[in-house]
């Protein structure tokens, strides 16, 4: 046999494991390894490689000897078979030929060549969360008759007069015995009129102390009917807190009475006497008798009140939550006497190790719970300290650094994922804990993934570079949806991996000049600004190109003009020296044109399917609600792209743009589905009680208006549920705006909230931390019209009947004057104003002289802005899309079957 240069149909190879050593062995079976293929172990020290098939190979590049098959037979090209059975495998060894059954061979086992120890194991979840339907109440069932139990006893029935007296009993009382209280308020008030009339005929001498003394009677007896409706109510005092009634407006008014009077002494002289019992207290260090009978110098305080306070029971440790009460006047000198005293009490039941009386002083007395905090943080008190920053309202990440510490991670994240405090959480655990920081950054990114805000998701990692490997599928998701979020994240897959191909990709994206690149392109230079590679050569590659590319382009906006220098500033010193000072100067910004209003004209036809809301996305892809038709996506030029047969009436966008929320109305329940952008997959639906959703959310918190107020509603938990509330039932929402930094509400309160009784005020918020900014009280009357905008800021109309014209405030920098009635049109922080006329209906945006005209006496019109851009429609089925900066028209369609 002499070898063979060529090519052969082998169906087996035979590899030598002697001559070439077991490593080099298994990888050459690797490499020659088939669909179907077995591996045998042949007498004298080699293996076997049969395919199922047979395979086409060059004899000479081949990882071993080939073997045809002949009539069933294995052997070499050009072997004699004459005496070989089929079934046999005819092997050539030192000059003379063996022939072994296949059959009779073994198995080679392969599980023995990878090794697994080092991996790790991780285990799969479910992609799609489980539906959660509403609850729904049981139905309303009548009561069972009430069984007859003489007819099931045998018993005769019961005589005419029994029956009648069962049923007299039976009957409620219509005479009621009248309250004790309202005895007391009217004797009360019967006693103030005898107490002035007496007073108004008595001579001036003698009038002042028939008032004084009066009063004073009338004080106690309100004081008494407070006790007394405490006791008949069985009301106890709170553990820790004052146990003083607060008797209403009459003891309030009482008060404020006795103050104007000569009676004011005997009320100072009490005031006095208390003063200096509570002095000899601390002096004595009596701590327990001095800080029961303290009252707090601190805060706005209560209603006034002349009664000192009755010792406090339970526990001296500061209460998470204050109360509202009563504050008994105190004249300067006497707060600031106590406010020494309590400073003083503070620093040496420090140094006693008494830390939870010392945070009390602090936060109860003192009124400065952030000072009570830092107490209790220092001494290890992590858990009340936690409990006391999230009562009194202090800043969240302080509150979730605390509960983290406490080893409530799970309330911690609650409280992170609820205020958005998961950055300032991290940044100061990183001061005294940095495993544990970096465990709460962990759970930060999780959250974000949740939410599928891909950049949120990758910021928060990529401090950490043992982190960003968990982020590489939101850097492709991201990347999959285009626009600004693609470009920003293949700014950071660049910088963390400059090789060949991502950084000639990336000047690929920088030369480019096809406009649907514009929004990557800014996303990269804004990301490109902020990081810097590993690789200096590259580094400078890549800001080169970026740096041509701010020369070429000029700013859409003159407004960007700062941003973009700045960027420019910062690409300058990374880029080629020698490129750099080649380039012409940063070009200004395009003309403004203000003063010069731009028309932009929607479809003259109707579309064939109604729209209920649009938002355009990416800048590149637009998302339409047509109701029970569905929910489709379509381009600029109106072709569709995909379509979900789910009900759809309004459109809830994240502000990151990853992921939209699909709202079906169902009466007074919300039907609601979560649709992945990047994925294309809708979620199972949930459904939710609310009068009102607002469009937008941060991805994790969704805000609602209900019977109850103002909810936010965590969709990314196993089932959802309301993790923060604003307002409560005596608020009615009457307008609502945000955007991704505020939140603002026109509300109309009737309970206690409000200033006074019926009051209409003006609530902001900041987000995602949701601490209450303003609060400011507006007069509604005389308007016919009111919207407020995410900033806070009214925009009203109002008529005057003499000149029959109509005057709108707050829609841009002037007051405005119209023949016609308008229509406000707001979404975030952007107004617009909808005017109309027998020929056309005109939608004026504020502050861009800038107007879209539609056909006449079109239904009522909506408006959505988003990153930018602004998005009309009317439900019989035409669309315009605006970019604000540019005012430009970025698409105008008619929506089709």
């Amino acid at each position: 046999m002499s070898a063979f240069r060529g090519r052969l149909p082998a169906r087996a190879l035979l590899i030598d494991v002697r001559l070439l050593g077991a490593d080099e062995a298994r990888r050459r079976v690797v490499d020659a390894w088939q669909p179907d293929t077995a591996l045998f172990e042949v007498p004298g020290g080699g293996w076997l490689v049969a395919f199922d098939q047979a395979v086409d190979v060059r004899a000479e590049l081949a990882p071993g000897l080939v073997l045809v098959d002949t009539g069933g037979v294995l052997h070499p090209h050009g072997t004699p078979v004459d005496d070989a059975e089929p079934g046999d495998v005819l092997v050539p060894r030192a000059g003379t030929t063996s022939r072994f059954s296949r059959n009779a061979l073994a198995l080679v086992d392969r599980n023995s060549w990878i090794d697994l120890t080092a991996l790790r194991v991780e285990p799969l979840a479910a992609l799609d969360r489980q539906g959660v339907a509403a609850t729904a109440p049981a139905p309303w069932q009548p009561p069972p008759p009430t069984p007859d139990l003489r007819a099931l006893a045998a018993v005769a029935p019961a005589p005419r007069r029994t029956r009648r007296l069962l049923a007299a009993s039976a009957r409620p009382r219509r005479r009621r015995r009248v309250p004790d209280t309202v005895v007391a308020k009217v004797v009360a008030i019967g006693a103030a009129v005898a107490v002035f009339g007496v007073a108004a005929l008595a001579a001036a001498p003698l009038r002042m102390v028939i008032i004084g003394a009066g009063t004073v009677l009338l004080y106690g007896l309100s004081g008494a009917t407070a006790s007394g409706r405490a006791d008949s109510a069985g009301a106890a005092a709170p553990p820790t807190g004052r146990s003083v009634s607060s008797g209403g407006w009459w003891q309030g008014l009482l008060t404020r009475l006795v103050l104007a009077t000569h009676a004011a002494r005997l009320a100072a002289d009490a005031q006095h006497r208390y003063v200096r019992r509570l002095s000899a207290a601390f002096a004595r260090r009596d701590w327990d008798t001095a800080l029961r009978g303290a009252i707090g110098v601190g805060g706005s305080g209560g209603r006034p009140t002349l009664r000192l306070p009755r010792p406090r029971t339970g526990e001296l440790v500061p209460q998470p939550h204050r109360t509202g009460g009563t504050a008994v006047p105190l004249g300067p000198d006497a707060v600031r006497h106590l406010r020494t005293l309590y400073r003083q009490a503070v620093s040496e039941l420090d140094r006693a190790g008494r830390v939870e009386e010392s945070a009390f002083v602090l936060a109860d007395l003192l009124d400065v719970p952030v000072e009570a905090v830092s107490l209790l943080e220092r001494n290890r008190r992590y858990r009340l300290a936690a409990a006391l920053a999230e009562g009194r309202d202090l800043d969240p990440d302080l509150a979730v650094r605390l509960w983290w510490r406490a080893g409530e991670r799970d309330h911690a994240l609650q409280v992170a994922r609820t205020r958005g405090a998961f950055a300032g959480a991290v940044e100061r655990l990183a001061g005294v804990d940095v495993a544990a920081a970096r465990q709460l950054r962990v759970e930060w990114v999780r959250a974000r993934q949740a939410a599928d805000d891909h950049i949120g998701a990758v910021e928060a990692a990529w401090p950490d570079e043992g982190l960003r490997p968990l982020v590489v599928t939101n850097i492709q998701a991201g990347m999959a949806l285009g626009g600004h979020t693609s470009g920003h994240l293949f700014a950071h897959l660049v910088t963390w991996r400059p090789n060949t191909e991502t950084v000639a990709a990336a000047i690929a994206l920088l030369d480019g000049r096809d406009p649907e690149l514009a929004a990557a392109q800014r996303g990269f230079l804004a990301a490109l600004a902020e990081l810097r590679s590993a690789d200096a050569a590259r580094d400078r590659q890549l800001c080169t190109a970026a740096l041509r590319l701010l020369v070429r382009d000029r700013a859409d906006d003159p407004a960007d003009g700062d941003e973009r220098r700045r960027i420019a500033g910062r690409l300058r010193q990374r880029a080629d020296r020698l490129a750099a000072a080649d380039l012409p100067p940063l070009p200004a910004g395009r003309a403004a044109g203000r003063g010069v209003r731009v028309d932009i004209l929607a479809p003259d036809e109707a579309g064939q399917l109604p729209i209920h809301d649009a938002v355009l996305l990416s800048g590149r892809v637009i998302l339409t609600a047509h109701g029970e038709f569905g929910v489709r996506l379509v381009g600029l030029d109106g072709r569709v792209r995909a379509r979900w047969d789910t009900p759809a009436h309004q459109l809830v966008v994240a502000d990151h743009g990853g992921s939209v929320l699909v709202v079906a109305q169902r009466g007074a329940t919300c039907e609601i589905r979560g649709l992945d952008l990047s994925t294309r997959r809708l979620r199972p639906p949930i459904a939710v009680s609310a009068r009102r959703v607002l469009p937008s959310y941060d991805g994790t918190l969704l805000p609602v208006v209900d019977d109850d107020g103002l909810a936010f509603v965590e969709l990314t938990s196993d089932a959802p549920r309301i993790a923060w509330r604003e307002l409560d039932a005596s608020s009615a929402v009457l307008d609502i705006a945000r955007s991704p930094t505020s939140l603002a509400a026109v509300v109309r309160i009737t309970g206690p909230q409000g200033h006074g009784a019926g009051t209409t005020e003006v609530w902001r918020w900041d987000l995602p931390s949701l601490m209450l900014r303003t609060r400011r009280a507006v007069d509604l009357d005389g308007l016919t019209g009111v919207a407020v905008l995410a900033s806070s800021t009214l925009v009203t109309t109002s008529q005057d009947e003499q000149g029959g014209t109509h005057q709108v405030v707050g829609h841009g920098a002037n007051t405005l004057t119209l023949d016609t009635p308008p229509t406000v049109l707001t979404s975030g922080a952007t107004s617009a104003l909808r005017v109309d006329s027998r020929s056309v209906t005109t939608v004026e945006i504020a502050d861009r002289d800038l107007r879209v005209v539609f056909p006449p006496a079109v239904d009522t019109v909506g408006v959505r802005e988003h990153a930018g851009t602004l998005a009309m429609w009317e439900p019989e089925g035409r669309l315009v899309v605006v970019d604000l900066a540019r005012r430009q028209p970025v698409a105008r369609l008619r929506t089709r079957l």
